[in-house]
């Protein structure tokens, strides 16, 4: 015993663990081989997958499942080893049952490594990639950086996209996020995107999972997908969706991986213990009876076996041995997740407590991050876990720490009992958000809130819950920013539970915005009756004409998704009444043509061309107004309805300054003014005025329906049809 041990300590100072495998490279310790045993068919079956697609172009799904500890990271693992010779790009994420609730991470986990692999490209080399990627993304770059941040680093610094519908805006995300995956997916380098744990996905990576494979704008793409079939029934999101991408024709094959043979359990043994096949046959019987062929749990029980002395070196016979009556005498558990529990309990109480704080955070944490819940230094942190790493449990690499597996992270975290875990996260998220610094906070900001979301029934304190409540809405607003409205949902469902008791009272200015977004969220998730409930009880407690105007519009959107446009222009009307303006649904001709005639008076003698000239509206009243007079525009009821609203528009930007959708009631008149006030000139001028002034100020809000309008119902009246096509790609570009 006191030989082996100083065999250790020796092979610790000269560096020869081998950190992948947690084991010793020498023959008196366990090293289990990276070789698959009794896997060749699924791994020739994904290899098949791959060259498909290097010679088709078209994407194909894979999808691996199983139960945890079979094998499915290990056999897509093999597919990584062969795709450097053939071109192939490899990225990978994995799903985190902690993390569920941050949208995408798991694709910006692999998009990552991507990028990070572009880095240590040679200036020529990256400088071809900044342009493809520029070209791929440009205008909207900036949503992929906030995505993967190390991306800034390639392509520089990108402007701030503008702010769209929530419809629109997912959209755009989903149509920029296939250009990106397109970079990387070419006829010189097909792209691997492996995504595993898929039953812990998030519903928006699985929105984009589908778009991506479904829109066909992508080629030379293999998704590897991997899940705990046992955890995925029929009613699962992911289970629905398989259905939709079959169904839409997409290329899909299904591996489900089995335990191990005996046979192969045999030579999983024989590897392990460097030694002829036939020498291991009762032990193999006996780890095969245990484990019923699980590689993963197979492994951690031989691995149990060695540290109890069942299963030890013979030095004087240079082999290893085994009390086999012994090991069958012993009791032990017949699943991993004891065992795995039973193994941690052996560790002392420091490397116990590190594991638990690792598994609150995730399968994966920072070095910095374990410094700031420990409470602690970096080598104090890296002394707590040095016995977990030398037992396989935990691997270190680019600053962080990771468990090998998930079974290791649900063990740590079954250390804590269950009574007192709220508490742990409840201390973890108030320490991170102690130590995050106020231009940091929204970077960090998921890590932030889903730790202090499972302790907040711990939180008393008034304060401290409209903290936690400002936090979420933040939280919220991140997640809307690259269109995860169900994660939104859920940051927005907390926020206000926080403030239930009085929120408003105490704080209306926060209710008033949790409320709005959470409807906002309900309505692009398909929940309108709960949206249209809360629409119409916040129309009750607006406290200004903004918040009345960011309220209506989105109850008119609701409306016009349902068909209702009566009821749409009936809350349009009412706004406008409640500001003094009291328009009948049905206008008549002369109101039309005095709204029409106050135009030109405003205009007196300055050419039509000036309004572009025009200072910016700046008065928040009048630019809701301008918000509810272009949701007005949109639904065309009535003719002269739209000509007064046009027309309103118009006046209110020669009146108080323009703002982007001044651009959109230039365009409107110019479509009208022949027709409607027999005014051709006038109108083609406004249109080219208000066309001119979007590509001066480069507002994009509004953008394609502008183009769309002015190419195809202003340009026509004066110029031939050829000289709107441009603008009409473009439209159709911008409305993707």
């Amino acid at each position: 015993g006191d030989l082996r041990r100083c065999l250790e300590d020796w092979d610790r100072e000269r560096g020869v663990h081998n950190f992948a495998l947690g084991t010793y490279d020498r023959p008196d310790r366990l090293l289990f081989s990276e070789k698959l045993y009794g896997r060749e068919r699924e791994i020739e079956t994904l290899l098949a997958s791959f060259d498909r697609v290097v010679k088709s172009g078209t994407p194909e799904l894979v999808l691996i499942s199983g139960y945890s500890g079979i094998g499915k990271s290990s056999v897509v693992n093999e597919l990584h080893k062969v795709l450097v010779p053939r071109r192939g790009l490899f990225a990978s994420g994995k799903f985190d049952q902690f993390r569920r609730d941050i949208p995408y991470s798991t694709l910006a986990q692999a998009l990552q490594s991507l990028t990070r692999g572009l880095l240590s490209k040679s200036e020529a080399e990256l400088a071809i990639w900044r342009e493809a990627m520029r070209e791929a993304l440009h205008p909207n770059g900036r949503l992929m950086i906030d995505l993967v941040p190390g991306l800034e680093a390639i392509i520089g610094e990108q402007p701030p996209v503008p702010e769209l519908p929530p419809q629109d805006a997912q959209r755009r995300f989903q149509l920029v996020f296939r250009r990106f995956i397109g970079a990387f997916a070419r006829p010189e380098h097909p792209l691997v995107l492996f995504l595993d744990d898929m039953q812990w996905l998030d519903f928006a990576t699985l929105e984009l999972v589908e778009d991506v494979l479904t829109k066909r704008n992508v080629a030379h793409l293999l998704m590897i997908g991997a899940y705990r079939d046992n955890e995925v029934d029929s009613a699962h999101p992911l289970a629905r969706k398989i259905t939709g991408i079959r169904n839409a024709g997409v290329p899909l094959k299904e591996i489900k991986l089995g335990p191990l043979t005996r046979e192969n359990v045999a030579l999983l043994i024989t590897g392990a213990l460097q030694c002829e096949p036939k020498h291991v046959v009762p032990l193999a019987q006996a780890v095969y009876d245990r484990t019923a062929g699980n590689p993963f749990f197979a492994i951690q029980f031989l691995s149990s076996l060695e540290q109890e002395r069942l299963l030890f070196f013979d030095y004087p016979r240079r082999r290893w041995s085994w009390h086999l009556g012994r090991i069958h005498a012993k009791e032990y558990t017949d699943n991993v997740a004891d065992l795995m529990v039973e193994k941690l309990k052996r560790l002392t109480p420091e490397t116990q407590k590190a594991l638990e704080r690792l598994a609150c955070i995730g399968n994966t944490a920072k070095v910095t991050t374990l410094c700031v819940v420990a409470e602690t230094e970096e080598a104090q942190v890296h002394r707590d876990l040095s016995r977990a790493i030398r037992e396989g449990l935990v691997v270190r690499q680019d600053g962080s720490y990771r468990f090998i597996h998930d079974r290791v992270q649900e063990a740590a975290y079954s250390l804590i009992p269950e009574a007192q875990r709220a508490a742990a996260h409840l201390r973890i998220g108030r320490l991170l958000a102690t130590h995050t610094s106020p231009e940091k906070l929204e970077e960090a900001i998921f890590e932030i809130v889903n730790q202090l979301n499972r302790g907040v029934e711990l939180i008393t304190s008034l304060d401290e819950k409209e903290q936690l409540a400002e936090l979420n809405l933040t939280a919220a607003k991140r997640s809307k920013a690259c269109s995860a409205y169900v994660s939104a949902l859920s940051y927005l469902v907390t926020g206000t539970a926080l403030l239930s008791a009085g929120g408003w009272e105490q704080r209306p200015d926060l209710r008033f915005v949790l409320e709005l977004n959470r409807a906002e969220c309900e309505y692009v998730t398909g929940q309108l009756e709960e949206a249209e409930k809360r629409l119409n009880g916040l129309a009750t407690r607006v406290a200004s004409p903004v918040e009345r105007a960011a309220v209506d519009c989105l109850r008119m959107e609701l409306y016009v998704t349902r068909g209702q446009v009566i009821q749409a222009t009936d809350v349009g009307l009412d706004y406008l009444r409640n500001i003094g303006v009291e328009w009948s649904l049905h206008p008549s001709e002369e109101e039309v043509q005095n709204e029409y005639q106050r135009i030109l008076i405003q205009l007196g003698t300055r050419p039509i061309e000036n309004v572009v000239e025009l200072p910016l509206m700046t008065d928040p009243p009048s630019l809701a107004t301008m918000d509810i007079l272009t949701k007005l525009s949109g639904i065309f009821r009535d003719g002269n309805l739209h000509a007064m609203v046009t027309c309103r528009a118009v006046n209110l930007s020669l009146e108080l300054g323009n703002c982007d959708a001044s651009c959109f009631a230039y365009v409107c008149l110019g479509a009208i003014a022949g027709w409607r006030f027999d005014d051709y000139p006038s109108g083609f001028r406004f249109g080219s005025a208000g066309h001119e002034l979007l590509e001066r100020r480069g507002w994009k809000r509004l953008q394609p329906w502008i183009d769309l309008l002015f190419a195809s119902l202003v340009i026509p009246w004066a110029r031939h049809v050829k000289h709107g096509r441009e603008l009409l790609h473009r439209a159709i570009e911008g409305a993707n």
